[in-house]
């Protein structure tokens, strides 16, 4: 009786992560224990302040065969940079009429209220 040959097999997960080390989405099985040889892709996702900047240099290729044991593919996110509101500075002018003994002749005016 002939042994059947053992079917070698492998898995392949894909995370995404950011440079900083915070986990983007968990992660996920693309192929789970299937034999050696099946093609399996992963793709690039976006995140919501994130841009990708590269595969992380442990990671294996994102699109391949599966062979045996297991293939990790790690794609790495980079926060987009904060773009600071530039700042308005503001001020007021006042105006105000007096005589030249002291007298105030009007109550001040507002004439420029908070305005750049």
């Amino acid at each position: 009786e002939t042994p059947t040959p053992e079917v070698k097999k492998g898995s392949v997960d894909v995370k995404y992560v950011t440079t900083d080390g915070k986990v983007l989405e968990d992660v996920t099985k693309v192929k789970d224990n299937v034999p050696v040889g099946e093609s399996y892709t992963t793709e690039e996702k976006s995140f919501d302040g994130y841009h990708f900047v590269g595969m992380d240099k442990t990671s294996d290729s994102a699109n391949g065969k599966v062979t045996e044991g297991d293939k990790h593919v790690v794609y790495v996110y980079e926060k987009n940079p904060e773009t600071p509101t530039p700042e308005v500075k503001k001020g007021s002018v006042d105006v105000k009429y007096v005589t030249t003994d002291g007298k105030v002749l009007e109550d001040v005016t507002k004439v420029k209220d908070n305005v750049p």
